[in-house]
């Protein structure tokens, strides 16, 4: 398996969400959707390693896409 920037989002939500499991307070979202989202992520991976055959392209590919839904989450979330 090769290392990916969605992978590596995915991970860092997984470790994020670990982390704050300890914790007394109430968690950001609920396992169903924690669910939903990682099947989402992998889903749009294997989506973008089926289109960009090469490393280089899939990368930046991967990123834009990352860097375009931040931007939009933040948007949706001031408007």
């Amino acid at each position: 398996m090769k290392l990916t920037p969605l992978n590596i989002t995915l991970a860092c939500v997984l470790v994020w969400v670990i982390s704050e499991m300890n914790l007394d307070t109430e968690m950001t979202f609920s396992w169903g959707w924690l669910i939903a989202l990682c099947v989402i992520l992998s889903l749009v991976d294997l989506g973008f390693r089926m289109i960009f055959k090469d490393l280089k392209k899939l990368w930046f590919a991967q990123i834009a896409f990352i860097l375009v839904v931040g931007i939009l989450m933040v948007v949706i979330k001031v408007v």
